[in-house]
């Protein structure tokens, strides 16, 4: 197994630039694609009283604006989950966000409607975010945030996310394990990790033939499935 800052992978007839920090590059499109950013989640717990870190807002934020500025992206997709709920609407969070697209005007910013946007709302007007439903098309590709979406006809052509996808790792000197973030391309669909900063993951189980991407040390892996 090898360790390199990006990967390429090809899905949908496509060459995809994986990063270790959870992005996927479209470079013939300038497209940079995300999943799951879950803005303001920790200002959500903070509202319901659960003590949290703050700023990890902005520095998602700021690890955005860097993938950006290193692709040169001229268009942002995220696949579902951009806002976490309507309690991270708070007015530093508002700001960031705000800041954040002053410093873009130029970008276009699309964002695939997932579970946590539907009961979040639309962003704000002034953010001039595109909204779309799971099922729309950009190019070869079919743009969903749950894998379930998808319909009858994308089973080789779908980017997703929701899954917030990781690998359990065996280290073999001390016979414990650690969960680790991953990009899993299946037959159907190339499913993102997520890029919020404080999201959970989930354990899942490629099969045979499965492509899996380990984020991992500021590195991805790609390991045997």
């Amino acid at each position: 197994m090898t360790a390199t800052e990006h990967s390429t992978i090809t899905h949908a007839g496509e060459a995809l630039l994986l990063t270790h920090d959870a992005t996927a590059y479209w470079a013939r499109e300038r497209t940079l694609f995300v999943a799951d950013t879950h803005i303001g989640k920790t200002a959500a717990f903070r509202a319901g009283g659960v003590p949290v870190p703050e700023q990890t807002t902005t520095k998602d934020l700021v690890r955005l604006t860097e993938a950006l500025v290193r692709t040169g992206a001229e268009r942002l997709v995220v696949l579902g989950d951009l806002l976490h709920a309507k309690a991270s609407r708070s007015g530093p969070v508002l700001d960031a966000f705000s800041r954040f697209r002053d410093d873009h005007q130029s970008l276009d910013i699309l964002l695939v409607r997932g579970n946590h946007d539907r009961s979040a709302g639309d962003p704000p007007d002034d953010w001039r975010i595109e909204c779309v439903d799971p099922g729309t098309s950009l190019g070869p590709f079919t743009l969903l945030h749950e894998p379930a979406d998808m319909p009858s006809d994308a089973y080789d052509n779908a980017l997703a996310g929701h899954l917030h996808p990781a690998v359990r790792l065996l280290d073999p000197a001390t016979r414990s394990s650690v969960r680790a973030a991953c990009f899993w391309k299946r037959s159907d669909c190339l499913i993102l990790p997520s890029f919020g900063s404080f999201t959970g993951t989930h354990v899942v189980r490629p099969r045979r033939g499965d492509e899996v991407r380990v984020c991992a040390d500021g590195a991805l892996t790609a390991i045997p499935t």
